[in-house]
């Protein structure tokens, strides 16, 4: 059955705070990176705080970092606008926002219904649309559009339920339709054309439901990455989508996501989350041989991105190759200068890992470690 949002919000769930985590470390890093104004829409805020254990959500969050941005006296700013339907989570939310009063303005009815006033609201300046509904409900294609179409900075963080697009599109047709409008597809053709191409295992499904959302993503903007959210026994919850149109903004998130999942290991193996007993497994590389392979992981899909003789700009490279498969938040920009056989500050590179130094080749004279360095195979 489908979760009661008025259950749900009651208390933060542990996976939540990771995903708060990449959510405000990309927000603090957007602000200073662009400057100005800058816009954050949850289009389906919450209570703001948790009911039962009091933790913030995302529109305090935000909310807080605007003030702190204020009371510092910086050259830019940043306004939050958020959505909610539920009345009583609304009322919450007006309560836990009213400190941060002058930074936040609180809609209260359906997301899809804000849509158009958002966008004449929020002008030409640079926008994070959060959307984190329940379900899918609510990011219907159709409602979306005038967000997919806007000219100025635009950048989405989506929670995508993988698990309740594989319950729209299993036996039920009638469920189809309403999978359908998510995609924003008059018929099944174009995500049953992803499902006939994957396994028939469910984790299989999922991410073949996932990769065509995606695909629809990557229409409207050229860098689209992932990053699954899981619980403390690596159930997989739901994925993170992040879409933009600027290749600085993808290796930002990149990094932020890659720090976040880095705290959540530290964290869950200091609680003892981590199950305590597992058969040992003398055929387990070593740390530095996972290292290796992490790095040789990433060198193959730099020549992937480079094998057709362009060059590239540092920072268009590195988010082609975050957008890649299953590759955003897997690596470091210190591990991506490292593979390019650059000076990587506070990494040590294992003696059996060959770097990618002699085999490209680079057009502006600028240092590996310079986001508009342009690099070609040689």
């Amino acid at each position: 059955m489908p979760t009661d949002p008025r259950q749900f919000q009651r208390s933060r769930l542990p996976w939540s705070r990771w995903k708060h985590a990449i959510l405000i470390e990309y927000l603090k890093a957007m602000t200073v990176i662009l400057r100005g104004t800058v816009y954050f829409v949850d289009g389906f805020a919450g209570p703001g705080k948790y009911i039962e254990d009091g933790s913030t959500g995302s529109p305090v969050l935000a909310a807080r970092h605007a003030h702190i941005l204020s009371a510092s006296n910086a050259d830019y700013s940043l306004k939050c606008i958020n959505v909610e339907s539920i009345e009583g989570v609304f009322h919450n939310l007006m309560e836990s926002t009213e400190t941060y009063g002058q930074y936040v303005e609180n809609l209260h009815g359906e997301f899809g219904t804000f849509v158009p006033k958002i966008v004449e609201k929020i002008g030409v300046q640079p926008t994070l649309f959060f959307l984190d509904p329940i379900g899918l409900k609510g990011l219907e294609w159709n409602s979306l559009m005038p967000i997919l179409e806007r000219e100025s900075i635009t950048e989405l963080l989506i929670r995508f339920d993988a698990q309740t697009a594989l319950r729209l599109t299993g036996g039920d047709a009638k469920l189809h339709q309403t999978f359908n409008r998510i995609m924003g597809e008059n018929d099944s053709r174009y995500w049953q054309t992803y499902l006939s191409q994957s396994e028939n295992l469910p984790q299989d499904r999922r991410d073949a439901l996932t990769n065509a959302y995606e695909d629809k993503l990557g229409t409207y903007f050229p860098f689209v990455g992932r990053i699954p959210i899981r619980s403390s026994d690596e159930t997989l919850k739901y994925f993170l989508l992040f879409a933009t149109r600027n290749a600085k903004g993808m290796q930002v998130m990149n990094d932020v996501c890659s720090k976040v999942q880095g705290l959540r290991d530290r964290t869950l193996d200091e609680e003892g989350a981590r199950p305590r007993f597992r058969q040992l497994n003398f055929l387990e590389p070593s740390p530095e041989e996972k290292f290796t392979n992490e790095l040789e992981a990433l060198k193959e899909s730099i020549l992937l991105e480079l094998r057709d003789g362009r060059s590239y700009a540092r920072d268009e490279l590195r988010g082609r190759v975050a957008s890649r498969g299953d590759n955003f938040g897997r690596f470091s920009g210190s591990q991506f200068t490292a593979v390019l056989g650059g000076r990587a500050r506070g990494l040590s590179v294992p003696d059996a890992f060959e770097t990618l130094k002699d085999r490209i080749q680079i057009h502006n004279g600028k240092t590996l470690g310079n986001d508009k360095v342009k690099i070609s195979l040689m």
